[in-house]
């Protein structure tokens, strides 16, 4: 089976409240679905989206804390 790795998601600051991020996600994971995933993981800093992708269902299962600049490095994923 299959794992949908997130490297890189960014959208610019002025079009984050248009809904691009969730879509840009959704198609991620609908690609990797097709293709035989099974799931998808991803890392984030708690000055990043750690919020953003817990609303679209992805949970933390480990964490770095004091990673930089004492803030932490948390490791998520998501069935899909």
């Amino acid at each position: 089976m299959y794992w949908l790795h997130i490297d890189v998601l960014w959208v610019d600051e002025a079009a984050r409240t248009a809904g691009l991020g969730s879509e840009l996600l959704e198609q991620a994971e609908t690609k990797a679905k097709s293709l035989g995933a099974h799931s998808a993981k991803l890392d984030t800093f708690e000055w990043q989206a750690p919020d953003f992708y817990a609303k679209r269902g992805y949970q933390e299962f480990g964490r770095i804390d004091n990673r930089t600049n004492g803030l932490y490095l948390a490791f998520m994923m998501k069935k899909l």
